[in-house]
């Protein structure tokens, strides 16, 4: 028998957990089996509450790594799409935040910067209940636990020390404090 050449892409590390749910789906015509396949649930943590009664949710592997994970924002009314968050929509939201109130914008931005060194959101919103609450947009709870995982997804993605991590993203919301806000 020849020798093996090519080595299997390795899942995980060794010993690594495994969450498994079953499913059962007997093969049939492609467009019938694809339709099957289509109609699997998504599957996901359930990692953080949110005021408004949505969720956030990571899938792991995220798609980038094994190690990678994906963030999601879960939508509790039926007919809502779930969606992901990115930096340019949470960018965007705080810039629009601190135009129409610095000091309550700057305060958001203050509470980010507690989260990245690694407070937890629920404590710093039991903290200061009102955090943004007269700004326009996204909830502040939303921003502030979306970004804690988007966070460890760019640590996972990106480890520093060779890499920057959730440095990033984070040096493009600090330039958010310049008087002319010109971030990004």
């Amino acid at each position: 028998m020849p020798k093996r050449t090519i080595k299997p892409r390795p899942v995980g590390y060794p010993g690594a957990q495994v969450k498994m749910e079953k499913i059962t789906i007997k093969n049939c015509p492609p467009p019938e089996f694809r339709e099957k396949v289509l109609r699997i649930p998504l599957l996901a943590y359930d990692v953080e509450s949110l005021s408004d009664g949505r969720k956030i949710l990571v899938t792991k592997p995220g798609g980038k790594s094994v190690h990678n994970i994906m963030v999601w924002v879960y939508e509790k009314d039926p007919g809502k799409v779930h969606w992901r968050p990115s930096h340019k929509l949470i960018h965007k939201d705080l810039k629009e935040k601190i135009a129409f109130s610095r000091e309550e914008g700057l305060a958001v931005l203050d509470a980010l910067e507690r989260v990245y060194g690694g407070e937890d959101p629920d404590d710093l919103l039991a903290e200061n209940p009102n955090l943004g609450k007269g700004l326009p947009g996204l909830p502040v709870d939303l921003i502030l636990k979306a970004y804690k995982w988007i966070w460890a997804q760019e640590d996972c993605n990106h480890p520093p020390p060779r890499f920057e991590g959730r440095e990033m993203s984070m040096k493009e919301l600090r330039k958010l404090r310049l008087p002319n806000l010109q971030g990004r």
